[in-house]
């Protein structure tokens, strides 16, 4: 008797880390925050970027709701703040008043918004190897520019492993994950697309 093997489903995480490898290596192309080349002028004007997609999107997975019952907190997640910060000290008087992106990812069912979560919460974990980086080629501190990138601090681990257990619990079905796998694609086209429109405005 032929006893077939059922192969075990493929972790949403593993997924996400897989398929959406091509976006997110074309959007680190866009921004070299790596190089030691980089000027503090480009510095603050990819901040600027990152604050006009950051606060729309923010808003709009906090208005899905339900993020409490499933162990994230919102407010505690969002970078707005700290990008409005680290602008300021950047001598950007006004960030509010800096432009602000209006095409974002599908965000408005649970699947989808934690797709576009795990873009958000995935610079946060990568922010720790570029705050190094600009603190070699910029001397940028946590008081001179550098709260976005420095993110959690010494909890990222642990905000990034609730984040990790949060998803894998909503993503069930393959349904479920195909939605959230597309949306995280569609937030790293959608924020690679913002951050070049604005280097070819310049």
């Amino acid at each position: 008797m032929n006893i077939e093997t059922v192969p075990s489903p493929t972790s949403i995480l593993a997924r996400l880390r897989t398929e959406t490898r091509p976006e997110h290596d074309a959007i680190e192309g866009a921004l070299d925050l790596m190089s030691e080349t980089l000027r503090p002028e480009a510095y603050r004007r990819t901040l600027e970027r990152f604050y006009g997609f950051y606060s729309p999107m923010e808003a709009a997975l906090e208005r899905v709701g339900g993020w409490t019952q499933r162990g994230l907190d919102m407010v505690e997640r969002q970078k707005s703040p700290l990008l409005e910060a680290d602008l300021r000290a950047l001598g950007v008087a006004n960030p509010e008043a800096l432009p602000i992106c209006t095409d974002l990812p599908p965000h408005g069912t649970v699947s989808a918004a934690f797709g576009c979560l795990y873009v958000l919460e995935g610079a946060t974990l990568g922010g720790q190897i570029i705050k190094g980086a600009v603190e070699k080629s910029l001397g940028v501190t946590l008081e001179t520019g550098g709260r976005f990138f420095i993110g959690y601090g010494d909890r990222t681990g642990l905000m990034w492993q609730a984040f990790r257990t949060a998803v894998t619990a909503a993503a069930v079905t393959a349904a479920d994950q195909d939605e959230v796998v597309a949306a995280a694609k569609a937030t790293f086209i959608k924020l690679r697309a913002w951050i070049v429109a604005e280097g070819n405005a310049r």
